[in-house]
C-alpha cells in the first residue's frame, strides 16, 4: 500500500502494470518490498497519510455509476406514474337516417345524456380530458305561397359536460359548445306579382281555419278570412300551384375536447345534448336528431411547476 509524507516528499507512481516508489535520503521510514507493494512506515508514526490505491478509485468510479442509474431509473419511473392515468367511456348505438321527405328516422330518442366515471390519483396537476362524439342531424322546411312571401327556420344541437353536476372549472367556460346550427330563409313577392296566383275568396262562411280546410279537404292551406269586429267570415284558397318550398337535412359527425382540472377521487362525468335555435314559424318547420354517440374521459397531467393551466 503506497504512503506519501505530509510533504509529499515521496513520489509514487502508478502505470497499468507496476507501481513504485521512488525514495529519497531524507525518506528512511519507507521501503520498496517488489513492483506491486510498497511498505509504509509503522502506525506511530505521525505526519504519515495514505495514498489511494487503484482498486480504491475503482470503487469510487463504480459507486457514482450505481447512484446515478437509481436516480435515472427513480426519475423514469416518477415521470411514467405522473403520465400514466385512467380512461373511461359510454356510448349508445342507436343511429339517426334521413328518410322519404327529409325526415329522420332512428336516433337516440328521449335519451339525452350519457354518463360515464373516473379515478383519478392525487397530485398537482391531474387534469381530465373529456371528448363527447356524437353525429348530429338538422332538418329545416320553408316554403313561400301566395299567403307567406318569407319563411324561416333555425335549428342547432348543444352539447354540454359537467363534473359531478357542475360545470365549475370546465374549459370552456360554462361546460358547453354548439356542435350544429342551421338558419334558414326564403323570401319572394314573386307571386303576389302573378294573376293566376292570387288566391280564391269562396263564399263558404267560416269561424276558424279548420271550417275551410273541413270544408275543402284537396286545399290544406284554406285559411279563413275574417273582417276585424266580426266573428264570420269566408274561405280563401290559395293556388297551390303557386309556391316554393326549399327542405334541408343533414347528418355530420362531431367531437370537442372539454378539459377540467380535478383534485384526487372518483368524479362522475355527464354529457348532455339539447336542441336549440329560434325554431319555426309560419310556412317552415324544423327538427334535430342525435346518435349514435360516446363520451370518453382520460385523465392526464400537466408537466409545469404549479400544475394548472391559463386559459
Amino acid at each position: 500500500m503506497p504512503w506519501l509524507d505530509d510533504d509529499n516528499e515521496t513520489k509514487v507512481r502508478h502505470s497499468a502494470s507496476q507501481c513504485w516508489v521512488v525514495q529519497f535520503d531524507f525518506c528512511s521510514t519507507c521501503r520498496l518490498v517488489n513492483p506491486m507493494q510498497v511498505v509504509g512506515p509503522p502506525k506511530d508514526q505521525p505526519g504519515m497519510r495514505k495514498l489511494p490505491t487503484l482498486e480504491d478509485n475503482k470503487m469510487k468510479k463504480f459507486a457514482s455509476v450505481l447512484a446515478i442509474a437509481v436516480l435515472i431509473a427513480t426519475l423514469s419511473g416518477w415521470a411514467s406514474a405522473q403520465s400514466s392515468g385512467s380512461f373511461n367511456a359510454a356510448g349508445t348505438s342507436a343511429a339517426c337516417a334521413i328518410g322519404v321527405g327529409g325526415t329522420f328516422n332512428g336516433g337516440v330518442g328521449n335519451l339525452n345524456v350519457l354518463e360515464t366515471g373516473v379515478q383519478t390519483s392525487n397530485g398537482y396537476g391531474t387534469t381530465l380530458l373529456i371528448r363527447p362524439s356524437l353525429v348530429t342531424g338538422l332538418f329545416t322546411n320553408t316554403k313561400i305561397d301566395t299567403t307567406v312571401s318569407s319563411a324561416s327556420a333555425d335549428v342547432g344541437i348543444k352539447v354540454c359536460v359537467k363534473i359531478d353536476d357542475s360545470t365549475k372549472g370546465i374549459y370552456p367556460a360554462g361546460g358547453c359548445v354548439i356542435y350544429d346550427e342551421r338558419f334558414q330563409q326564403i323570401s319572394s313577392q314573386l307571386f303576389s306579382q302573378i294573376t293566376t296566383c292570387a288566391p280564391t275568396t269562396t263564399t263558404t262562411t267560416c269561424s276558424s281555419n279548420a271550417d275551410c280546410t273541413t270544408a275543402y279537404p284537396t286545399n290544406p292551406e284554406a285559411t279563413c278570412s275574417i273582417p276585424t269586429g266580426s266573428t264570420t267570415g269566408v274561405c280563401v284558397l290559395p293556388n297551390l300551384s303557386c309556391n316554393f318550398d326549399l327542405i334541408l337535412s343533414t347528418l355530420s359527425a362531431h367531437s370537442y375536447d372539454f378539459v377540467a382540472q380535478v383534485p384526487g377521487g372518483y368524479h362522475k362525468v355527464d354529457a348532455t345534448w339539447s336542441t336549440v335555435g329560434q325554431g319555426s314559424g309560419s310556412g317552415s318547420s324544423t327538427a334535430s336528431c342525435v346518435g349514435p354517440g360516446v363520451v370518453t374521459v382520460t385523465q392526464t397531467k400537466v408537466f409545469q411547476q404549479n400544475g394548472t393551466l391559463s386559459y
